[in-house]
Parts: structure tokens; C-alpha cells; sequence
């Protein structure tokens, strides 16, 4: 599917309709992609910071047990709510290179923590001490950080372009 026949669908959905019927609802839905946003950054940023190797004191299992799940609901609804903002002027929105440029962004960041959850002493976290860091984890929290910055960098200027 294109990117066109998306922003079609998207466009002429029910969704989109309610969204631009009701004047309370697209502020609510942005207020809660903001929320959204707030959990999974704040969530991945501590967590990517103790993967890059910073509180070893703290353990990297006890981190992830708390925070993963934090940033994964964080995530799953701002890629909802974020869906609900575009499909207003979804033509509009998927044909801006910065939109394209948040998109491949959210993906790759998507990657990323896929990509660390084969890492087999990521799944032994739980059994061994785990308050060190490997090559592995400072890499994957490196690109992390960077790749959610910049992702919220792009959402940030979709609302002035």
C-alpha cells in the first residue's frame, strides 16, 4: 500500500470523521499523544542511559522489569493517538518529508528494541548480576536515545511547517 492510499483511508475513515466533528476531541486525543510520548521517552531515556553504562549500582534487570513495560504502553499509545492526529489531514501530513523523516524514525527506534530483545544476555538479565554493561547495550542505549530525540524533534516541527 502507498502512501497516498493510506492518507485516502485514513481520511475518509470514521475516525477522521469523529475527529473533525467533535470540538473536544482532537485537543483530548493531542493532550494524550503528548502523555504518550512523556511515558515512552521518559521511560526509555533512564533505561538507555543504564544501558550506555551510567548507575551500574543499579541493576539492569530491575530497570527493565519496571521500565520496558512503561515505555512499551507509552508507545503503543502514541502510535495510536498519533494515527487519530494524522488521519485529519492525512494527505497533507504523509506528504511532509518531516512527517516521512518521524515515521522511519518511530520505526527504526521500534527496531532498535526488537533488535536488543534477541540479544541472548538481554533475555539472562534476570539470572546474573546484572549491574555491568556490555558493548551490545551501550549501543543499542546510544541509538535508542538518539533515535527517540530526533523522532520527537520531527513530531516537534510538523506543528510549524
Amino acid at each position: 500500500m502507498d502512501l497516498s492510499t493510506l492518507a485516502d483511508a485514513l481520511q475518509t475513515s470514521e475516525a477522521a470523521r469523529l475527529m473533525k466533528s467533535e470540538p473536544w476531541l482532537y485537543p483530548f486525543v493531542n493532550f494524550a499523544h503528548i502523555l504518550a510520548i512523556a511515558l515512552l521517552f521518559g521511560a526509555i531515556l533512564p533505561l538507555d542511559l543504564r544501558l550506555m553504562g551510567l548507575w551500574r549500582s543499579i541493576p539492569l534487570a530491575e530497570l527493565k522489569r519496571i521500565l520496558v513495560p512503561i515505555s512499551a504502553f507509552g508507545l503503543l499509545l502514541a502510535i495510536s493517538t498519533g494515527i487519530l492526529m494524522i488521519s485529519v489531514k492525512a494527505s497533507e501530513y504523509l506528504a511532509m518529508p518531516v512527517m516521512q523523516a518521524k515515521l522511519a524514525l518511530v520505526g527504526l527506534g521500534i527496531l532498535n528494541a526488537l533488535a536488543l530483545r534477541i540479544v541472548p544476555a538481554w533475555r539472562l538479565l534476570a539470572q546474573v548480576d546484572s549491574r555491568g554493561t556490555i558493548s551490545r547495550f551501550r549501543w543499542a542505549g546510544f541509538l535508542s536515545a538518539a533515535i527517540w530525540v530526533a523522532a520527537i524533534g520531527c513530531g516537534r516541527a510538523i506543528g510549524y511547517l
